[in-house]
């Protein structure tokens, strides 16, 4: 192989004013050879700050990667979105943040990543001290919060790599941490009757558990309840409560019909009577501290987890509020089939949405009604 004169080349690149496709060409022959990974041009999208691009990908208001969503019918929660942006402001910005997005390399993640999932690290609490700032505790991470600090980045660089703002492929080939599942504990027939015979102190908690138990509707469902939605023999599920975004469409996107026993819409009419707001079509059945914000979906978990210490129910921790959605489901599926219990549920598929969509009926929404009562009848004679 022929020598050259290397300074005499690098003296060249100094002294003489290159074009930029002469540039690009040096820049894919030192590339090729593996002489470097990557190289930034300025004032080009690479040369963003890493940090800045992930500010603007994850604001909610401004994304573009969000816009695109709901432009092809796609949603993502403000939350989620919120959730994102602090996971990269707190373990990417600090380390990685000036660096400049096309500087960014699938090496970088790993690393970090594997950092992130053997060494503690620094987080923020729910509580603050004395002058007001969140208390900091130093601990291990779990599993899956280490995969969604490594998602807030490698999302935000899987859709730059795709629109062109960087050459770097920083998404695939990544062994994510495994994640084990907590086990959910289901409460038995016979555990729920108890629970609900049991005192509760406050009345309004007991029956959004037991309309979760005896319907299967989520608990954002649950809170958005307005005085529209309760009919004489049945509940209109037309939209579910996120806490940052308010009243939104149910989960699927399609409002659902839910028979129920005249035992529940008893009860539900009773607690509107009750509303301190007074009566007004959009007021909430389950009210919270303001007129327009309903009862936060916390204090019922926090009830129905008071109630099963009480009883010292094993495992009572393992327990939750959207744990009577699979009561209702695996109480229902031996005597109804699987597609109209899916019905009443709103937990479809596409494939099932668009199979069974066209054939709901009221017999079916009454086949339901007469099973759900039979099942769940032992729930509604408890005191």
């Amino acid at each position: 192989m022929r020598k050259i004169d290397e300074q005499q080349l690098v003296s060249a690149v100094l002294s003489y004013d290159l074009s930029e496709e002469c540039v690009r060409n040096l820049i894919r022959a030192l590339t090729f050879k593996h002489y470097i990974v990557t190289a930034i041009f300025p004032s080009t999208p690479e040369s963003e700050s890493f940090g800045h691009f992930l500010e603007r990908f994850w604001d909610y208001d401004t994304s573009p990667y969000i816009k695109e969503k709901r432009i092809v019918g796609q949603s993502v929660h403000r939350r989620y979105a919120d959730i994102m942006l602090s996971r990269a402001r707190t373990y990417w910005m600090p380390k990685y943040g000036k660096r400049t997005l096309g500087s960014i390399t699938l090496n970088d993640i790993k690393r970090h990543l594997r950092s992130l999932a053997c060494n503690p690290q620094k987080v923020y609490g729910r509580k603050k001290d004395g002058n007001g700032k969140r208390i900091v505790n130093t601990q291990m991470l779990s599993s899956e919060t280490v995969n969604q600090i490594v998602r807030s980045a490698t999302c935000a660089l899987k859709w730059a790599f795709y629109n062109g703002l960087t050459n770097n492929n920083c998404f695939s080939g990544i062994a994510y941490c495994h994640v084990s599942p907590k086990p959910r504990r289901i409460l038995s027939m016979t555990e729920a009757i108890q629970v609900f015979s049991a005192h509760w102190e406050n009345p309004m908690y007991r029956l959004a558990n037991l309309c979760s138990a005896c319907t299967g509707m989520r608990i954002g469902e649950i809170q958005a309840l307005q005085f529209r939605d309760i009919g004489r023999d049945r509940i209109c599920v037309r939209h579910n409560w996120a806490r940052l975004e308010g009243l939104k469409c149910p989960k699927n996107g399609e409002e659902r019909e839910v028979r129920v026993s005249k035992e529940i819409i008893n009860e539900l009419n009773g607690l509107m009577h009750e509303n301190p707001y007074g009566y007004a079509e959009d007021n909430f059945v389950f009210w919270g501290y303001k007129k327009d914000v309903p009862c936060q979906g916390r204090h019922w978990n926090e009830a129905l987890h008071k109630i099963l210490s009480e009883l010292n129910f094993t495992d009572w921790q393992n327990v939750s509020f959207h744990g009577w959605r699979h009561f209702f489901a695996s109480n229902m599926a031996d005597f109804i089939d699987e597609r109209k219990l899916q019905l009443a549920t709103g937990h479809k598929s596409r494939f099932i949405l668009e199979h069974y969509a066209s054939h709901k009926s009221e017999q079916t929404l009454q086949e339901l009604a007469t099973v759900s009562e039979k099942v769940f009848e032992p729930l509604l004679l408890t005191p």
